[in-house]
């Protein structure tokens, strides 16, 4: 059984906004086996996070909606950027091809004479159409410059919020067609378990307008895979397989902690925008190469290498920068709604475990993700500040038993060969049988005042 909760009747508040003082409850949750593989499933019963106007508190319902704000920034649609990423490369490639070709059969004498003197007779055009393109994307990138919430970090979005609403509608309807089989009803236990660490999340950062702001929606896809995710407008996917992973409610709430840090940074938004970003600037490369290259399969080569060293030394580089920030402010989250913050980097720690048990190299580099191991040590830099931000919000005691220690004990044991196997503490207690052979009873809430 796992406990959490508060000592009073306050909530957490931060910055310049509080909020009423209201019976604060701790809620204790126990849970049962595996997602079934026969179960009713449906589409349309989404349970919803929402807040009761008024008294602070929050409450579930049924149904889906939207809450993204406008802007009066102008923007290009989102249909000219899906389709100019294709068009301005194959454009690009198809004009160095065929200056490549021209040149070739141009006279050698002629080359020279020719190139020169086009250029003293255009200089002017050139120089005037590269000022007009630099001065235009300047202007545009910076009066495209926003700032993260929370983390007041610059960034660029090309994207105005109802127009990348649309795009988030179509993947939000795409994941429904895609696992539309495999939701749960809101009477399974993992459900249950979610929605209520998901409401018991969302309750205690009010503070924040973009939690009050999102409205969130939980969805359970009973397949084996270790994932979850988050979709712009707050649709919570959790995955079966993910469930099986974390060990108890803690960990559930450090993972969509995390989730619901990339909706409310906007990250997926900022993520489109810096890829067509690099996609443009990209373009006089890929004309560059299919241009001065001598033949079509050295320009495919070099073609495939640049795509490969942008997403080495661009794209990864930033996708792991947003997780570690999802990471920082997803403890926060959890951190105020008074979940064991250890427990992130225990859960790390133990995914590392599982790694140096499989033997399975992860590098940072080549990867999204911060490997398991980074993403712990990070972490477990950070808990001094998260306790003292749990402690402010007037939080139960934590207990004296370190959950790092453990899986980092038989991860050096392993390192120096006293320890041969660990699988013993590889495994889920919320999803397997209870000690002593009883089974788990099914995931509930008991809804108690702290004393």
């Amino acid at each position: 059984m796992f406990v959490f909760g508060r000592t009073t009747g306050l909530f957490c508040s931060v910055g310049k906004q509080s909020w009423p003082q209201t019976a604060v409850r701790q809620f204790r949750f126990t849970t049962n086996g595996k997602l079934p593989q026969n179960v009713e499933t449906s589409q349309r019963r989404l349970l919803l996070v929402r807040r009761v106007a008024g008294d602070g508190r929050t409450a579930v319902s049924a149904g889906a909606a939207r809450c993204f704000h406008t802007s009066s920034r102008c923007s290009a649609p989102p249909l000219f950027w899906l389709l100019f990423k294709p068009i301005a490369k194959i454009s690009a490639v198809i004009s160095g091809r065929v200056f490549r070709k021209w040149w070739k059969v141009l006279p050698k004498e002629k080359r020279g004479d020719i190139f020169a003197g086009h250029l003293r007779r255009h200089y002017g055009k050139y120089l005037g159409t590269a000022a007009v393109i630099g001065g235009t994307v300047t202007v545009y990138y910076f009066t495209h410059l926003q700032r993260t919430p929370i983390t007041n970090r610059e960034r660029f979005i090309a994207f105005t919020s109802d127009q990348f609403s649309s795009i988030a509608d179509v993947e939000y309807n795409m994941h429904l067609e895609q696992f539309g089989e495999d939701l749960v009803g809101p009477d399974h236990p993992g459900y249950q378990l979610v929605s209520n660490v998901t409401n018991w999340l969302v309750k205690n950062n009010q503070d924040i307008p973009q939690v009050r702001d999102i409205t969130w929606t939980v969805h359970v896809v009973n397949q084996p895979v270790k994932n979850a995710f988050v979709l712009p407008h707050g649709q919570i996917f959790v995955f079966g397989g993910m469930l099986e992973t974390v060990t108890n409610p803690h960990q559930l709430g450090i993972i969509l902690g995390h989730e619901m840090a990339h909706a409310i940074l906007g990250h997926a938004a900022e993520q489109v925008s810096f890829l067509q970003l690099v996609d443009c600037l990209s373009i006089c490369v890929v004309a560059a190469i299919w241009a001065f290259f001598p033949s079509d399969w050295m320009a495919l080569l070099s073609h495939w290498l640049q795509n490969k060293f942008a997403k080495l030394l661009l794209e990864m580089p930033y996708s792991r920068m947003l997780e570690t920030e999802a990471d920082e402010v997803g403890l926060q989250l959890a951190a105020k709604a008074c979940f064991d913050v250890r427990e992130s980097a225990a859960f790390w720690e133990r995914m590392a475990l599982q790694d140096d048990m499989d033997e399975k190299l992860d590098l940072d580099w080549l990867s999204t993700h911060p490997t398991h191991d980074t993403r712990a040590q990070h972490l477990e830099q950070l808990l001094p500040q998260a306790i003292e931000l749990r402690e402010s919000c007037q939080c139960l005691p934590l207990s004296s038993e370190d959950p790092i220690l453990p899986f980092r004990t038989l991860r050096e044991g392993l390192k120096t060969g006293a320890v041969q196997t660990a699988k013993v503490l590889i495994r889920n207690p919320l999803l397997d049988t209870a000690t002593q052979g009883a089974p788990v009873r099914a995931n509930k809430v008991i809804d108690e005042k702290s004393s």
